[in-house]
């Protein structure tokens, strides 16, 4: 089926889509990524400073709680000597270092010595069950902090652990818990840097707005200049803006567009002669046949005779003016007309070839009147080439139908269908071109010119080929006319 190209505008949406990309994405990303690396380094850098403030707090807890016999503190110790000595000292590292706790327990983590006095000695403390692997490594000797954890008050804490030694011997341990209170200020600065983030994306994507349209206004202009040429208009200059090399382009185009200027102006001059030096012959001697056919009109042999050069020069007049038709650009006269009665003019056209074929040609059968505004001369051709097609290709006793209907978008749809053997599948694709034909006598013109008129009023052609055989064409129109003129 004939398919007409996708408009250039979808690629300059592409393009634009493809520039915003380019400057946004990898933007974005580096601050995304950039923001997240900052705000991670950052916070890394504050927990290990909070852990090494705190296992120093620890060590120094555990220096000044070593004695001998503190592991054995137990239920009922709470008014010993040793007891309230070591409770003095943790207390005192509590306010020194602002901690939120200070604990001495040992091994089986039990509680010894509480700042806080909220556990009492012997009492296990549930909670730094959750430290066992940081303990293993307390007891063997070495200070460790733990990772951040949630309190009973739903804020956030490390503890510092540093074992107790006395004469080369873990006796005990020290946690030290730290508030991480300003890890909420941290996350103020995630979100400013969030912020921040996105005031940059937008501002950059201002500012890629600005180019993208600054890059593609030009390409579409160039796009409908080149769209306008393909069209066949010649005249309107392509508008060179820029000194860039979209200006590059625009002259480059311009200069195609001068080129085939002139040489669709020797065209036009070589077809005018043409016009003169084949059809002004052409018509003398078909003069001159039919002055000949009465002359001998006794002689049936000879009248056979010249009626069959009469028809050969009618079909070379035929190619002639389909030539110059497909060649040559004419601007569309546009009237208002019922496109029914330019349909009953055709059958007294094509009555020699409906004889010669055997086929009957069933027009649309009689409804409302239809208002089309188009080029009725032109139009005919169309239909003409259609039926001549449609006739040739039909067997005989084969029926060649025509019906005209109007949708509900104002659009006219006409089709022309015939009970031939279809269009083979690969002479589909180029059954369009000029000068392409499947017959020993065609010219390959018909439905080239065809294409050409009706996609001038702003229409479209195509055909269908139904595995049963046979073959339709159908072409649809504007009734409000909606092509430019060519």
């Amino acid at each position: 089926m004939n398919s007409s190209p996708a408009s250039p505008g979808g690629g300059l949406r592409r393009l634009w889509t493809k520039l915003l990309l380019a400057y946004l994405l990898p933007v974005a990303l580096i601050l995304a990524g950039s923001g997240v690396l900052s705000w991670r380094a950052a916070r890394l850098a504050m927990e290990r400073q909070l852990g090494e403030h705190l296992v120093s707090l620890a060590r120094l807890a555990a220096r000044l709680c070593a004695r001998p016999g503190l592991e054995r503190l137990g239920p009922g110790d709470e008014q010993s000597r040793t007891y309230q000595a070591v409770l003095r000292r943790l207390q005192q590292v509590r306010q020194a270092g602002e901690a939120a706790q200070v604990l001495l327990f040992d091994a089986a983590r039990r509680a010894l010595v509480d700042s806080r006095q909220r556990y009492r000695p012997g009492e296990e403390v549930v909670a730094l069950a959750a430290n066992r692997h940081e303990l293993r490594q307390v007891f063997a000797g070495r200070p460790r902090a733990s990772l951040l954890f949630t309190g009973s008050d739903g804020r956030l804490y490390k503890s510092g652990f540093a074992p107790v030694v006395y004469e080369g011997r873990v006796l005990a341990a020290v946690a030290v818990d730290g508030s991480a209170a300003f890890f909420g200020q941290l996350d103020g600065l995630r979100t400013t840097l969030s912020l921040a983030a996105l005031a940059a994306l937008a501002l950059l994507l201002a500012v890629t707005l600005f180019v993208s349209r600054a890059i593609t206004r030009p390409l579409r202009r160039l796009a409908r200049a080149a769209r306008a040429i393909g069209a066949g208009d010649l005249q309107t200059a392509v508008p060179v803006e820029t000194r860039d090399e979209i200006g590059l382009l625009a002259t480059t185009l311009e200069g195609m567009r001068r080129s085939l200027q002139d040489r669709d102006r020797q065209l036009q001059m070589m077809l005018s002669g043409i016009a003169h030096e084949v059809r002004n012959p052409l018509g003398g001697m078909t003069l001159f046949i039919g002055l000949l056919r009465e002359d001998l009109a006794g002689d049936a042999e000879a009248v056979k005779k010249i009626d069959r050069i009469r028809s050969e020069l009618d079909d070379l007049a035929r190619v002639v003016n389909d030539f110059l038709a497909f060649a040559r650009r004419q601007p569309l006269q546009r009237e208002s007309f019922d496109p029914r009665q330019l349909l009953e003019q055709l059958p007294p056209l094509l009555a020699d070839l409906l004889d010669e074929r055997g086929v009957e040609l069933q027009l649309p059968e009689p409804g409302p009147a239809l208002s089309l505004q188009a080029d009725p001369k032109r139009l005919r051709q169309v239909l003409l080439n259609l039926l001549r097609n449609a006739i040739q290709a039909s067997p005989p006793g084969g029926t060649v139908a025509v019906r005209l209907q109007q949708d509900r978008t104002g659009w006219l749809r006409l089709d022309v269908s015939d009970p031939g053997p279809g269009i083979a599948e690969e002479m589909r694709q180029r059954i369009f071109e000029p000068f392409f034909t499947s017959r020993q006598q065609g010219t390959g013109l018909g439905l080239a010119l065809a294409r050409k008129i009706v996609e001038e009023h702003g229409g479209s052609i195509e055909f269908t080929c139904p595995p049963g055989g046979g073959t339709t064409f159908t072409v649809r129109l504007p009734q409000a006319g909606g092509g430019a003129a060519a």
